[in-house]
């Protein structure tokens, strides 16, 4: 009998977190064998590995050849998605130059080569999971649900709380135990509570959130993940390259810029113009996730 489909995230979300609190543990002793590493990064990538199998579990409710169409347009999409991510960061990082300042962090040459080849492999692999599991999944469940409207909103905000969800570097300090997975999360969502009580982040998280709407929107416009996953990649690959070559002046030339490029006003003036201009540049949507029954939403 098929899961309602009310029910799919909330299944899908607790099969997630049973499944990295079972598996971080585990992974960390058989690590330890060969390729030890702190109990905090296990459970990262104990999540990372729960939330790809999870997924796989619900691969009935992903249209994989309507979200990633491969025909003629894909690769169009995908460059095209890899010239705005370029147009948009140049602007993002000559306007934090000139504002904030940074400097050379002065990297070997062996030390150039891991960042170049770490954003690379970031580029490459992070945009078709986050694209195919927050638009392609969580954001067409929750458009189904409550309506495109609510559901494109709350995608983004789900899309920001993961990216402030992160596994606390205290938890190394304690003893692990086959229960430790349960404690870690546990501290992680309780970090993640205190960090968005921290004025620092303010700005972080509404820009995370304005990229959770840009990218949404696009899906909502264009029907497949082409272009987010060109944008999505151009701005990770050029945040990795800025951030691993560079380091911020203290104290920055204007106050209340510095740190961080994606905490900044600039970052989301140039995300809400940009925001703007995709919107209007999708006039037309082509496919839509359709509305619940009663809901009354019609297509943007």
């Amino acid at each position: 009998m098929p899961l309602p489909g009310k029910y799919i995230l909330p299944v899908f979300f607790l099969t997630l977190f049973l499944g990295a609190m079972i598996l971080g543990p585990l992974l960390y002793y058989a690590l330890a064998v060969v390729w030890p590493i702190p109990f905090h990064r296990a459970m990262d990538r104990a999540l990372l590995i729960s939330a790809i199998a999870t997924l796989g579990l619900f691969c009935s409710r992903l249209p994989m050849a309507t979200l990633w169409p491969w025909n003629g347009d894909a690769w169009k999409q995908l460059l095209l998605g890899l010239f705005i991510a370029a147009v948009s960061m140049q602007a993002i990082i000559g306007f934090d130059l000139a504002l904030a300042g940074f400097t050379s962090s002065h990297l070997s040459a062996g030390q150039a080569r891991g960042r170049v080849l770490l954003a690379i492999g970031a580029a490459l692999l992070a945009p078709p999971l986050e694209e195919t599991l927050f638009r392609g999944f969580i954001q067409r469940e929750l458009t189904q649900g409550l309506g495109w409207r609510a559901g494109w909103v709350l995608a983004a905000a789900i899309f920001l709380l993961a990216h402030f969800f992160k596994i606390p570097v205290q938890i190394d300090n304690e003893p692990v135990h086959l229960w430790s997975g349960a404690t870690a999360l546990g501290a992680a969502f309780v970090e993640t509570g205190r960090s968005f009580l921290l004025v620092e982040n303010i700005g972080k998280g509404v820009n995370l959130f304005l990229i959770g709407l840009i990218l949404g929107g696009i899906f909502l416009r264009s029907g497949s993940l082409w272009l987010n996953a060109g944008l999505h990649g151009g701005w990770i690959f050029g945040l990795l390259i800025f951030t691993g070559f560079t380091h911020p002046v203290e104290p920055p030339h204007v106050y209340g810029f510095g740190g961080d490029i994606l905490s900044t006003p600039v970052t989301t003036l140039v995300l809400l113009l940009l925001g703007l201009w995709l919107w209007r540049y999708y006039r037309n949507p082509s496919i839509l996730p359709e509305p619940a029954p009663g809901s009354g939403e019609n297509a943007p």
